[in-house]
């Protein structure tokens, strides 16, 4: 490999002058730099922004969130999706409160739950200063291009050769600011589609660069297979009150409106009448159709005509049903703040409802 010194020397100059100013930027506290580097994986900056502050506010401290039940956590945490990070956070923080005191290397981060090689290296640099270098999407698409790397940055020996370009560029006397910078350079220059070289800082010792082709590298990874899903929904209330369930489907532990899976050639409209009363105990009036949603989860698509109604007033006769054990919960939308819920709820809640008139 070339010399680094003119890379290291530009690339810092560069995040200098352009690095955004980021709340969890200002500090060097590892808790803070810990959460934030949690939420920030498979969640844009603009997202993460408010609701970082928001967590901190509500759980300002590592024994705060150890302390914390796991309902509270991820109530605070829904919308942001992947909830096993915020499952995690919260497993994480009692262990660090248990030993007494935060992990100060990478090493020792990695032995808490959820805490992988990149959020260890990106906390220990950036707070401790030790000389670990970060390896995420960005700083894989900034070094392939760089150094013209057709590797698989999914397969282990591909990661292994971008961990190693990534290790020597290092700038040890500054790894938190550099591990940053490069970073920086891939969230805002260095693009998946489109980068504009002409404003990157590297563009002299980009070999992707040279070659005319940036967007070639890294190396297309094929995507798992999706899996589509049917599902049928109802939205309607009781006593005022939105109907929910704790969700076994998309995201266990959040808070929905009852899903039930449509097979084969079943009716939606058949098969959502019948699992209501299961579930919620109650006979579902004339149904209206609000639309068919779709949303995904990793390599889940989910289809979900939505309908909603009136429940009958009087319960049916049949004992207490066996659905109820899934958590049937009645609350109002204002009160929705305070339990874990998700997009999918978000997304049917904003669907408009038909006027009094059409019902």
């Amino acid at each position: 490999m070339s010399s680094v010194a003119p890379i290291r020397r530009a690339l810092s100059a560069w995040y200098r002058r352009n690095a955004r100013d980021l709340p969890w930027r200002r500090t060097k506290d590892p808790y803070a730099v810990w959460v934030s580097e949690v939420m920030l994986q498979q969640t844009s900056v603009a997202t993460v922004t408010p609701r970082w502050r928001r967590f901190l506010s509500r759980f300002p401290d590592v024994g705060a969130l150890a302390r914390a039940s796991e309902r509270e956590v991820l109530a605070e945490w829904s919308g942001l999706g992947y909830y096993t990070r915020a499952r995690n956070l919260r497993r994480a923080a009692r262990a660090v409160a248990a030993a007494g005191a935060f992990p100060g290397s990478a090493a020792s981060l990695r032995t808490l739950p959820g805490v992988g090689p990149y959020t260890a290296a990106a906390v220990a640099s950036i707070c401790f200063g030790e000389a670990a270098a970060v390896v995420d999407g960005n700083v894989v698409r900034v070094l392939s291009r760089l150094f013209a790397l057709r590797v698989d940055p999914k397969a282990p020996r591909g990661l292994a050769r971008i961990r190693e370009r990534a290790d020597a560029l290092l700038d040890r006397a500054s790894p938190g600011d550099f591990n940053q910078a490069v970073m920086e350079l891939g969230a805002t220059v260095c693009s998946p589609r489109a980068p504009t070289c002409g404003a990157c800082p590297l563009r002299r010792s980009c070999a992707a660069a040279r070659q005319g082709r940036p967007e070639r590298y890294p190396m297309a990874v094929t995507r798992k297979a999706t899996t589509a899903l049917r599902f049928v929904t109802g939205l309607s209330r009781r006593r005022g009150r939105l109907v929910l369930v704790e969700d076994r489907d998309l995201v266990p532990g959040q808070l929905v409106t009852p899903l039930f899976p449509v097979r084969g050639n079943e009716r939606p409209d058949e098969v959502l009448r019948r699992e209501w009363r299961r579930t919620a105990g109650r006979e579902a009036g004339p149904l209206v159709a609000l639309g068919r949603l779709r949303h995904s989860i990793l390599e889940r698509r989910y289809v979900v005509d939505v309908f909603t109604f009136d429940e009958a007033e009087a319960p049916s006769r049949h004992r207490r049903p066996p659905g109820m054990s899934r958590g049937l919960r009645l609350l109002r939308p204002a009160e929705l703040s305070g339990h874990a819920h998700g997009g999918f709820l978000l997304k049917v809640l904003r669907l408009p409802l038909p006027s009094p008139g059409g019902r």
